[in-house]
């Protein structure tokens, strides 16, 4: 346990909350000052005299004055800034380019301020000390965290460009680094299994108490690969190495050097785990895990429903909330659910419902004290690091108040929509219509994606999933007809359709069993970052299909 970090938390936790809580309550009024705050700051830059920031002394002028953009749109002025060209943007230069994957293919990169690295620290400040006041022992033991490297390449002007979930990880305060189960180096493995393996090596020999991931995905992923790897672990464990099998570079293997101490005591311990329940576990490897921290929203519930096959009954699983590249949007408070407090005091946001019709204008966005709660929208964000009323193109759902604050939950991304003959099958629905046919089998399948298609120039919404022990084509005609009646039971268009037959009944591949690991291993050792590993659950892509090894197809009768 660090004594430090404990007592950081334990005397500066409550006043952090507090001051939140405190700006919580005058939404507008804190959204209006950062705005206004922001463009000031910002005017003199190639961005603020062409779109005339000096002239705006409201949230009313800049609705007028600003338009509604996207990564395209502030592309020129990224493109110059990673050039070395000053004040683009922003005043302050960037320190840090976050790459992410864009709609063509080509990364985007976007710009990490110092003073937008610092608001986003400062909001995980406040995500931490509530959850250590919920959970005081979290820092009990170690954190497990996984992150995506943090240099990939460098600007022409030399700025580092890479993950921010890296760049987090290594620019953290020294109290917190100094409960990762893990150094940095470790997430500099170019090898998938060795990186989890010498991840795992490690923290098998530590007692964790928070494991940290943004995906729910790779949180699985450790757990099952720890009885996989479990005998090079013990043995690794008693001899204080790190076995040879795995591909681990020689300057790496030397900073693990230090986490690689003798532990013959441990290793026995392992053994006796593994034969008395079968298998090596977190359940029993780390009996003081008490709070796993990663995404619950969108499309990640079939991976939370896994977990009780590895973890600990009482482990308690707190959302990371709205958080991508570009900004982190929401700070769940609670375990409860998954939505949280929009994080007013460091972005400007601003919405669009999600039934708007036509492209919409600039003042056809909302701000937040124009939210009802229980509606969608689109969510636009304007932050510190430089991006003006940017569309996400995601789509959030307002669950609530906190305080005065909308409290909103990631629903979907806005292109997880597909429409044929105008059925608009959203992506929840998908999920939520496979969620509600496999419920008797929750958490022993892993739902890849409905593809739709056309067949004979009509179309059609194929399912891949891949069970854990693959049914008998009757069982599996009938998950597949409960999935068509929960479809037709949540859209009322793909009812219609069907029933007009411009729609062709489901269909379901079922996947061969290890394929879904497979596909992830193969996009991460390509160079898909493994934090931001995700596949959408509706694609048109008839290509995505091909990745993945069919053992039968299955087709409702028309």
């Amino acid at each position: 346990m660090s004594v430090m970090i404990e007592l950081l938390f334990r005397t500066r936790g409550p006043e952090t909350v507090h001051h939140f809580n405190k700006q919580c309550k005058h939404p507008m009024q804190t959204q209006q000052q950062l705005l206004l705050d922001m463009l000031k700051r910002n005017g003199d830059t190639a961005i603020g005299r062409k779109l005339g920031f000096a002239s705006i002394s409201s949230v009313e002028d800049f609705r007028k004055t600003i338009p509604i953009m996207d990564y395209k749109d502030h592309e020129p002025f990224i493109q110059r800034s990673l050039e070395g060209e000053p004040s683009q943007l922003t005043a302050q230069s960037p320190s840090f380019y976050a790459t992410t994957s864009g709609t063509t293919g080509t990364p985007k990169y976007i710009p990490v301020t110092p003073e937008s690295r610092s608001a986003k620290s400062q909001l995980l400040r406040v995500w931490l000390s509530k959850l250590f006041l919920d959970h005081p022992k979290i820092f009990s033991g170690r954190m497990l965290s996984v992150v995506s490297p943090e240099v990939e390449s460098m600007s022409s002007s030399g700025v580092p460009c890479g993950a921010e979930s890296g760049h987090g990880y290594r620019s953290a305060p020294k109290p917190l680094k100094a409960v990762y189960s893990s150094p940095y180096d470790t997430f500099e493995i170019e090898d998938y299994d060795s990186k989890y393996y010498t991840l795992l090596r490690i923290a098998v020999a530590q007692s964790v108490s928070f494991l940290f991931s943004c995906n729910p995905s790779t949180v699985l992923l450790l757990a099952q690969r720890m009885d996989e790897f479990a005998d090079d672990i013990i043995n690794d464990i008693r001899n204080g190495t790190l076995s040879e099998n795995y591909d681990v570079p020689a300057e790496i293997r030397s900073e693990c050097e230090p986490y690689l101490k003798a532990d013959p005591s441990r290793a026995d311990e392992l053994n006796e785990i593994r034969q008395r329940t079968g298998a090596l576990r977190p359940r029993e490897v780390w009996p003081d895990l008490c709070v796993i921290a990663c995404w619950k929203g969108g499309s990640v519930g079939t991976y939370l429903k896994k977990f009780n096959q590895y973890f600990p009954d009482d482990v308690a699983v707190r959302d990371l909330g709205y958080l991508s590249s570009e900004n982190r949007g929401s700070i769940p408070l609670t375990d409860a659910g998954i939505s949280g407090p929009l994080s007013i005091a460091t972005n400007f946001f601003e919405f669009l419902p999600e039934d708007h019709e036509g492209k919409p204008q600039g003042q056809d966005l909302l701000t937040v004290d124009q939210l009802e709660e229980g509606k969608n929208y689109y969510i636009y964000v304007t932050t510190l690091a430089g991006l003006y009323r940017y569309d996400m193109n995601d789509i959030v759902q307002v669950m609530g108040y906190y305080e005065n604050t909308p409290m909103i939950r990631f629903l979907q991304k806005g292109k997880g929509v597909v429409s044929f003959t105008g059925e608009k099958l959203y992506e929840s629905q998908v999920i939520q219509a496979v969620e509600q046919a496999l419920k008797e089998i929750s958490g022993q399948y892993e739902f890849i994606t409905a593809l739709g298609k056309l067949e004979d120039d009509t179309p059609r919404y194929t399912f891949l999933i891949e069970f854990d022990n693959p049914p008998g084509d009757d069982q599996a005609m009938q998950w597949l007809q409960d999935i068509e009646m929960h479809l037709q039971k949540l859209n009322i268009e793909y009812h219609g359709k069907r029933a007009s037959k411009r729609l062709l009944p489901a269909a379901m591949e079922i996947i061969k069993p290890g394929e879904f690991a497979s596909y992830r291993k193969r996009m991460v050792e390509g160079g898909k970052l493994d934090g931001q590993f995700k596949t959408l659950k509706l694609t048109r892509d008839t290509q995505f299909a091909a990745e993945f090894e069919t053992e039968r197809t299955l087709r409702l009768e028309a």
